[in-house]
């Protein structure tokens, strides 16, 4: 099914992209798999602006657990951010000092997963974090 853009639709991704230009980013040759936008690249990584999700291109040869782990590791970053998200909301709503305390240590230890995933981001993909 195709889905069609509406003129406003088309102007904020216009804008989208005038953004991305004036924050420095790149935009390429290559147009997304999935909607045909030209694809930006932004510290290091190639963006669609229009679907905002990151793109990676398999060159032909390159293992597809590489582009696997990739996405999972999006999926986990952004699984993590929503929970640390969540603690922080739940932190501001509560008036309870040992429920403050439970969502403290929920605190950290979703923080240490955020490091660490980080951490594992930069050693799989040193190029990326080159930029």
């Amino acid at each position: 099914m195709v889905k069609v853009q509406t003129l406003e639709q088309e102007k904020q991704q216009i804008r989208r992209m005038s953004e991305l230009l004036r924050s420095g980013a790149t935009m390429m040759s290559q147009v997304c798999p999935v909607c045909n936008t030209p694809l930006f690249r932004v510290k290091g990584q190639l963006l669609c602006p229009r679907c905002n999700k990151n793109v990676v291109v398999v060159k032909e040869g390159e293992e597809e657990t590489t582009v696997a782990s990739i996405s999972v590791f999006g999926e986990l970053e952004n699984t993590v951010l929503n929970k640390l998200i969540e603690i922080d909301n739940a932190i501001k709503a509560t008036k309870d000092v040992d429920r403050a305390k439970e969502l403290a240590n929920a605190l950290s230890i979703w923080l240490d997963a955020f490091e660490r995933l980080k951490r594992i981001q930069k050693i799989s993909n040193p190029q990326a974090s080159g930029s």
